[in-house]
């Protein structure tokens, strides 16, 4: 619905203007064959001209007259005003009424210019001498009144007001009425512009949700340092709390310093970074041009701690995508005091930036410690990225660290892919296996680690990277930069803090401890295990070369084999790595072992001994345990002992 308001200075004003108003749509809507989109309405608004300033009006167009027309523009620009045009025939009309009621008296046409325009000419067509006098404001009318009479005018046309103090100083008096054609005339253009109005409105009103709704502050102003556009980020970010700011200066609003300079000056700039008040403002200046001649300029800034604040929850999502460290210094289980000063060491170096080179042999733990690291560093809210340098040929490898523009090789990506380090962006990126990377990916990674920067395949934008390099390796990396196998600049920017972890062998007393938690998580309470203390001896006892991923995998085999039992030496034994077979594992025992009555052995590990004792003899070993065969039989089938 569009809303027409008819502006007057009395109600009535302007003759019939409903049942007129009433007879254009319908012949509008006839026009358009009954199919118009939109709706008007007409309300009437009685107001004198001298409180036309204070008349706060809600409508799409305002149709008024004369005086009023002129008055009603002045004080309002933000809704359009369509002036009631005063027509040659309106004119001459109100003239006839002059001579048949006042005869052929000398008329003094009192009026805004847009109404009386030309109105002599009309002299010889009424035979009445005319003279005309301009109005422009309505304090005027009283002395234009009395010039007229001086003049020797005996009769006014005129409007409302002016007419009326004609009357009372003794001239006669006729009100310019206001014609059908004329009001038609009226109504027409106040549905061209309503409509033009309403389409500007809704692209406007789409402009500023779009402004105000984005991350960046805009400022638009004009040549003279007039505010046209000024968006809710920009009141954000500079912190002006003030309402509507367009048509306000630049020098009322922003305060003095650099920023105000770059808005007020002629220069553009690209992403220059300035200070405003307390904050740090990243800030793009371009021109507005029109038809090739300037009109203003645009400015675009961001808040640079918003900037960040948008990068760490871009960083969050990457936590999803299971870029995120799970593993903590409390999750690693430990008694010896070698594992204790590691973590100590691993702790202080998390303090820093500096580049980590994780040293052990392979099982030893280091991606948990390169995890904990980066879960006690002030990076812990942002990415941990992790690779096996070992795991993907160098081509891959290459693609998959420093990611590829789009159209870099065939069956690249559409809009090419982020590498690791642009995802490990203000996080920690860790490198495994680092001493398998080829000669050419050694020189690669090296200009990462001194310039911060990466370009990506098939690209040549520099991109900067804010990241904590964490590498490992279970190689003498010394020993290969003695024989030229690894870079020893590289080598030296990995090592700046080296951490070694010591091999389960030198740290036996833990792996009780170890066992036992890789046994709880390996069985359920329908599979309760549990481990003789001269099984546990057994398994402190071995070299595990594997260290503690192998201790894991073997713990895992034996809740996979044994359930609701105690394991005991042999069970330890019949899998031990290295082993081959049952059979091999009993000869190893001493065969002339005795069993000394003070020690107390399972009925399992009595058995055993017995029966490698004996050499493996069924009916010897009965009689040595007291016995039957039978019994013996039952007892090595319940007990799972196997003898072939």
């Amino acid at each position: 619905m569009i809303k027409i308001k008819l502006v007057v200075p009395r109600k009535g004003y302007i003759t019939d203007a409903f049942e007129r108003f009433e007879e254009f749509n319908k012949l509008e809507d006839s026009e358009n064959n009954g199919n118009g989109s939109v709706k008007f309405v007409l309300e009437e608004v009685v107001e004198d001209a001298d409180k036309i300033g204070k008349l706060k009006l809600d409508a799409d167009v305002i149709i008024s007259r004369g005086l009023i027309t002129k008055l009603l523009k002045e004080c309002n620009e933000s809704i359009p005003i369509v002036d009631i045009p005063v027509q040659g025939i309106d004119l001459i009309r109100s003239l006839h009424d002059c001579k048949a009621r006042f005869g052929s008296k000398k008329v003094a046409v009192i009026g805004a210019l847009n109404m009386i325009y030309g109105v002599e000419n009309l002299s010889d067509i009424v035979d009445l001498p005319i003279q005309s006098y301009i109005l422009n404001d309505i304090e005027s009318s009283v002395s234009l009144v009395d010039l007229a009479a001086r003049d020797g005018c005996e009769v006014v046309l005129s409007g409302l007001s002016t007419c009326k103090y004609a009357e009372e100083i003794g001239l006669g008096a006729i009100l310019v009425d206001t014609g059908k054609e004329s009001f038609r005339q009226a109504l027409i253009e106040a549905k061209r512009v309503a409509l033009v109005s309403r389409r500007e409105q809704e692209k406007t009103k789409r402009y500023q949700t779009i402004l105000n709704y984005a991350y960046e502050g805009v400022i638009a102003i004009d040549l003279k340092g007039q505010i046209s556009v000024f968006n809710t980020a920009a009141q954000e970010i500079l912190a002006i709390s003030k309402g509507s700011l367009i048509g306000n200066s630049v020098y009322d609003i922003i305060k003095p310093g650099k920023f105000r300079n770059m808005l007020l000056s002629d220069d553009e700039y690209e992403k220059d970074t300035v200070a405003y008040q307390s904050i740090q403002l990243s800030v793009k200046k371009v021109g507005i041009f029109l038809k090739g001649k300037k009109v203003g300029d645009m400015v675009a800034f961001q808040d640079v701690t918003r900037i960040q604040e948008m990068e760490g929850k871009f960083f969050r999502k990457l936590h999803s995508r299971g870029h995120v460290a799970k593993y903590t210094f409390d999750d690693i289980l430990y008694r010896s005091s070698e594992i204790k000063r590691t973590i100590e060491t691993a702790q202080r170096y998390s303090e820093v930036d500096s580049n980590i080179l994780i040293i052990g042999e392979t099982g030893t733990g280091k991606e948990i410690f390169a995890q904990s690291i980066h879960n006690h560093s002030n990076r812990k809210n942002n990415p941990f990225v992790a690779i096996n340098c070992a795991a993907l040929p160098e081509n891959l490898l290459e693609s998959e660290l420093f990611g590829y523009a789009e159209g870099a090789f065939t069956g690249a990506m559409k809009g090419g892919k982020q590498g690791f380090f642009e995802l490990a962006h203000r996080g920690t990126i860790f490198l495994d296996e680092i001493g398998e990377i080829s000669p050419k990916m050694q020189s690669r990674l090296l200009r990462v680690l001194q310039e911060r920067e990466i370009i990506r395949i098939g690209d040549d934008k520099v991109i900067p990277v804010d990241v904590r390099i964490v590498s490992a390796t279970n190689k003498d990396l010394m020993q290969m930069v003695k024989s030229n196998d690894f870079r020893e600049d590289l080598y030296y920017r990995l090592s700046v803090l080296d951490l070694v972890l010591p091999p389960l062998r030198e740290r036996r007393e833990d792996i009780p401890l170890l066992v036992n938690a890789f046994i709880r998580k390996g069985h359920s309470e329908q599979k309760q295990i549990k481990i003789t203390e001269t099984a546990m001896k057994k398994l402190s006892e071995g070299n595990w070369e594997g260290n503690i991923r192998q201790l894991q995998n073997f713990c895992e085999r034996l809740c996979a084999l044994y359930k609701n039992k105690l394991i005991d030496v042999y069970d330890i034994e019949m899998y031990f790595p290295n082993k081959s077979n049952k059979k091999i594992l009993l000869s190893e025992q001493n065969e002339e072992m005795d069993i000394s009555p003070g020690i107390h052995l399972s009925e399992r590990e009595r058995i055993v001994q017995t029966l490698i004792k004996v050499n493996f003899n069924k009916g010897k070993a009965a009689f040595e345990l007291g016995m039957s065969r039978t019994t013996l039989w039952r007892k090595m089938k319940n007990l799972n002992i196997e003898t072939n």
